[in-house]
């Protein structure tokens, strides 16, 4: 046998083992060759900033109207001659009306100590009696008694309810006891509202003479 016929031999032998060997080679081929295909990731889901509230236009300014001068009053202020001079007139009842008359009597006589007494009773009787508190002060005054005669005199001006009759002799009162301290500017400033008041009070042409002073003439008093 030549080396031709035992090289067909094996090839015959070999023939039916090509088509698996064939096949085993593709496989391989294909593993090989087939793309890798990327995992596909979830997109991160972003945190989104909270949403602002609706902004609100601001409110337009308010134009406020010019203001306007004060109204005349309805009524016109009160004169000094509407307002009573006297403890009479002011309604005093008899009793105050008589332990004043009494009181006024020992003034005359320089009895001080026993008009107080007698302008103390008419003021348990009215104690909201503003000619009664006045002839007090002017009494305290007359008898040296200077504090009690300012307490007194700004205890009438309480109560007088705007009276300028009574607040002229409260006021020279009260300058007078505290003049005796010397020329303070409470003195003088007591003093100075005791003037204004008196021009007023000429102006409107009623008579402003005599009044509460240091010596206190008995004229002076507002109780009859």
């Amino acid at each position: 046998m030549t080396p031709f016929s035992n090289l067909a031999a094996a090839g015959k032998r070999c023939l039916p083992c090509l088509p698996v060997a064939l096949l085993i080679t593709l496989l391989l081929a294909a593993c090989v060759a087939q793309p890798t295909v990327p995992t596909r990731s979830e997109p991160s889901q972003q945190t989104q900033p909270p949403a602002l509230p609706p902004t609100t236009a601001p409110a337009p300014a308010t134009t406020l109207p010019p203001l306007q001068p004060a109204p005349p009053p309805s009524h016109p202020l009160p004169s000094a001659e509407s307002f009573p001079k006297t403890l009479a007139a002011a309604g005093a009842g008899p009793a105050v009306l008589a332990l004043a008359k009494r009181a006024q009597t020992f003034r005359s006589a320089d009895r001080h100590q026993d008009a107080l007494g007698q302008y103390q009773r008419a003021l348990r009787i009215e104690p909201k009696n503003a000619f009664v508190w006045q002839a007090i002060a002017e009494t305290h005054l007359a008898l040296h008694n200077v504090e009690q005669a300012e307490s007194a005199a700004r205890k009438s001006n309480s109560l007088a309810r705007g009276n300028p009759w009574l607040e002229l002799g409260n006021w020279r009162v009260i300058a007078a006891a505290l003049g005796v301290y010397g020329n303070s500017p409470a003195a003088q400033a007591a003093r100075t509202r005791a003037d204004e008041i008196s021009t007023v009070l000429a102006a409107s042409g009623a008579n402003v003479s005599g009044g509460a002073a240091a010596a206190l003439p008995a004229s002076s008093s507002a109780v009859p």
